[in-house]
């Protein structure tokens, strides 16, 4: 949930601010050592906003910054090597935590999680066009 809220705290300034996945995918090489798979690109329901590098847990994340109507969604994507994260492929979890909705899922060796405040259909949905069944 820090996470989440680091970068609605600071949406404005995103490190990389972009609605174009051709801008933001290439800027995190370097910043962190795996490429997020990013299924999705956004649309008008789901634009995507833009991007940073956040701490999860121990390591490094690829946060890519998504909007649905006035809300913020953050899809954390990190490596899931050592994390007791969902061990099916795809197997979508969901919780609330302090308010906000979180989706998470494992794709291949990449943990995957959304965050936001929007209603839960909507993080569903989102989840859903970004791979998570």
């Amino acid at each position: 949930m820090n996470d989440h809220v680091s970068v609605v705290e600071r949406r404005g300034a995103l490190p990389v601010t972009s609605q174009v996945i051709h801008q933001v995918k290439p800027w995190f090489t370097g910043q962190i050592d795996f490429a997020p798979v990013v299924p999705f690109a956004g649309d008008a329901d789901f634009p995507l906003r833009g991007g940073s590098v956040e701490r999860f847990l121990d390591r490094k994340a690829a946060v890519l910054v998504y909007g649905r109507r006035l809300h913020t969604i953050s899809r954390l994507v990190f490596r899931a090597d050592g994390l007791s994260w969902p061990r099916e492929e795809r197997a979508r979890r969901t919780a609330t935590v302090r308010g906000f909705k979180v989706v998470r899922w494992r794709a291949r060796d990449l943990g995957n999680a959304l965050v936001s405040d929007v209603d839960a259909r909507d993080l569903a949905d989102l989840g859903t066009r970004l791979g998570a069944d």
